[in-house]
């Protein structure tokens, strides 16, 4: 009997270990698919060659201060490089490509992106002339990729930052760190091992959540400082401003973070509250961007993010027909079963609608919340602007609902809108996030990356002309509209393979 019985138990024994198995393959696959690895991977034929020089001739080029353009310029390139700007004489023999009426900037920079796991994204950024990226949650494949750019693959340059750290404990720390892609840690040694790992592992910073600990938070600000490794990122709710200002982060990863941390100060507004906490904001304003300055802390902007969410919560249909959707990875679009929604953005997953049966009245509060949420960051912006912090363009792009490249001159525009000059935005494009991350870009000028983008119009009389692209180099290799036409397409057809959910009609 006892045989039979201990048989029983360990046939139940053997179900429940499949069953976990089963259940952590299915939603590991979930995950997978909604972060874009199943996605098709888009083939276009360019008809680009490397070339081992050539010239921009009869061109206007951006000044490297990025505040004119100087008119009837040689741009020459030889291996990847500017050799030289001017107005001489181009050598015989040299590949001569006429830039007469037509504008030269750098290439441009997305200071906050997630990648996942549609290498897609890449021929995206290039066809809207973002020529580096930096990823702001980065996983061992978008480290790959950054090495395979190096080395030739079509893509732009990646700033990698490593898992940002947060402090979970228990179950809800392993779910966290497995569906989230976030790095777990409860302390110091904990840190100083993972900041190690991420170091050797070729990653350019490391990032703190909303969800890491106050005293975790000092921990890694000490311990990336003393690695020598910049830390980026996010405001920990469980900490404060003075925490920051007496920590080693060199950049806040949104503008938001401030408004979360003022409305902690403030005790929590409410719609109720929301004009009194608006002026709270203006108080402070000018003490938070002080602050910024004496501190070195530079500022990501990611407005036109933080604008959008009270219109994705009255008017998501409107808000998503604007998108270029067609190009979104369509795992992130769809979402997932596991979580019902996961990192969703159409209308019956959206991260950011709102519940289902909320009445008009509330509706009409949480509009209230929401447009004071982001007055708020305009608020904190004019002060920035005013007090001179330096400020990186960013998108938070796969986010909703920014589709990667074309979000970005949305930005641009939105941070044009809310005070920053032509000139000022495009430095935050080109120069200014060039100069944070140590890369030989930003500017035209002799002995940088020839990483370029022709435009038709001129950005410093409507900041919009940075979507009028005519083409793009990166190093030796010249993209023309055709080329980056054939991307944009392969992409959203590589992408209608892989949708499970139907767009919707016009």
């Amino acid at each position: 009997m006892m045989k039979w019985v201990i048989r029983g138990l360990l046939a139940v024994g053997v179900i429940a270990v499949l069953g976990t198995v089963s259940s952590y393959l299915f939603v590991d696959r979930e995950l997978n698919r909604m972060y874009g690895a199943f996605v098709e991977v888009a083939e276009p034929e360019l008809e680009a060659e490397a070339a081992e020089t050539y010239a921009l001739v009869n061109v206007s080029v951006l000044a490297p201060e990025a505040d004119r353009f100087i008119p009837d310029q040689s741009v020459i390139v030889e291996d990847g490089l500017i050799r030289s700007v001017g107005a001489g004489e181009v050598p015989q023999g040299i590949r001569a490509i006429d830039g007469e009426g037509m504008y030269l900037v750098p290439g441009f920079t997305d200071s906050h992106v997630h990648l996942w796991e549609s290498a897609n994204d890449l021929l995206l950024y290039i066809a809207n002339g973002v020529t580096q990226v930096r990823e702001m949650n980065g996983q061992p494949n978008n480290l790959a990729w950054k090495r395979e750019i190096e080395a030739g693959r079509v893509g732009p340059e990646i700033f990698v930052v490593a898992p940002q750290f947060a402090t979970f404990v228990g179950f809800q720390g392993v779910m966290v760190g497995w569906t989230q892609r976030k790095t777990i840690v409860r302390n110091r040694k904990e840190i100083e091992q993972a900041v190690a790992d991420f170091q050797a592992a070729g990653y350019d910073a490391v990032k703190s959540s909303s969800y890491l600990s106050r005293e975790n938070y000092d921990q890694l600000s000490e311990v990336a400082a003393e690695a020598g490794m910049p830390l980026v990122g996010h405001i920990p709710m469980a900490t404060d401003l003075d925490a920051v200002w007496r920590g080693s982060a060199s950049e806040i990863a949104h503008i938001e973070e401030l408004v979360k941390q003022l409305d902690k100060e403030f005790g929590g507004y409410g719609p109720d509250q929301a004009e009194a906490f608006l002026e709270f904001v203006r108080e402070r304003s000018d003490d938070v961007a002080a602050h910024l300055v004496q501190e070195g802390i530079m500022v990501t902007s990611t407005m036109s993010l933080v604008d959008s969410f009270h219109r994705q919560k009255s008017h998501l249909k409107d808000v998503l027909q604007a998108a270029e959707l067609e190009y979104e990875n369509p795992g992130i679009a769809e979402g997932t079963v596991i979580t019902s929604r996961g990192m969703g953005w159409l209308p019956e997953v959206n991260i950011y609608r709102w519940p289902e049966g909320m009445d008009a009245r509330r509706q009409a509060r949480s509009l209230v919340y929401w447009k004071a949420y982001a007055e708020a960051q305009h608020i904190l912006f004019e002060a920035m602007l005013e007090h001179g912090v330096d400020i990186l363009a960013g998108t938070d792009a796969n986010v909703p609902v920014m589709v990667p490249g074309f979000s970005f001159h949305d930005e641009l525009e939105a941070i044009n809108e809310a005070g920053m000059s032509p000139a000022e935005v495009l430095a935050s494009a080109t120069v200014t996030p060039a100069a944070f991350m140590g890369s030989n870009t930003g500017e035209i000028s002799a002995g940088r990356k020839a990483n370029m983008v022709l435009l038709r119009e001129n950005p410093l009389e409507d900041i919009s002309a940075t979507r009028a692209i005519e083409m793009v180099t990166l190093g030796s290799n010249v993209f023309d509209r055709e080329d980056l036409d054939a991307m944009l397409q392969s992409v959203a057809d590589a992408n209608d393979e892989s949708r499970k959910v139907a767009l919707a009609a016009d």
